[in-house]
């Protein structure tokens, strides 16, 4: 039998996730449609932290007890996270917040449960890359 590489990911992650080192979020809204569809569940690696490009677990600088899910569109010089959704026109982001601390980033999106090879890669972006014209546009 021959499994492909992201099957073989997918598989990874769930393991992970069964000896708890991934942790479970159900995900709300429709601001990162069509990378997350509301209600789909992620596992989230809290040990490391995201790069540009990558999904964010954050807690949301404005109401603290709620967390979100976002792409990191950029990361400051001083360390803090621009963030943005994939879906800009149904959700707040970077563009309402600004940069956020990294004390407020819990973890990296490593997959969506409900459909385990999706990819997190960004709507339109090359391979992962992260989208430079993303975060230009968000600093405006």
């Amino acid at each position: 039998m021959i499994v492909s590489q992201p099957t073989l990911g997918a598989i990874s992650q769930i393991g992970w996730w069964a000896m708890r080192r991934r942790s479970r979020f159900r995900v709300t809204g429709p601001s990162m449609e069509p990378t997350i569809a509301d209600g789909e569940y992620v596992l989230v690696d809290q040990q490391r932290r995201p790069d540009p490009g990558e999904l964010a677990l954050a807690r949301h600088p404005r109401e603290p007890g709620l967390l979100v899910v976002k792409r990191v569109a950029a990361r400051e010089a001083d360390g803090r996270y621009v963030l943005a959704c994939d879906n800009p026109g149904q959700g707040t982001d970077s563009r309402q917040w600004g940069p956020v601390s990294p004390l407020a980033i819990e973890g990296r999106v490593t997959l969506v449960l409900d459909r385990p090879l999706a990819s997190l890669v960004a709507p339109g972006s090359a391979g992962g890359q992260a989208d430079h014209s993303l975060a230009r546009w968000l600093r405006r």
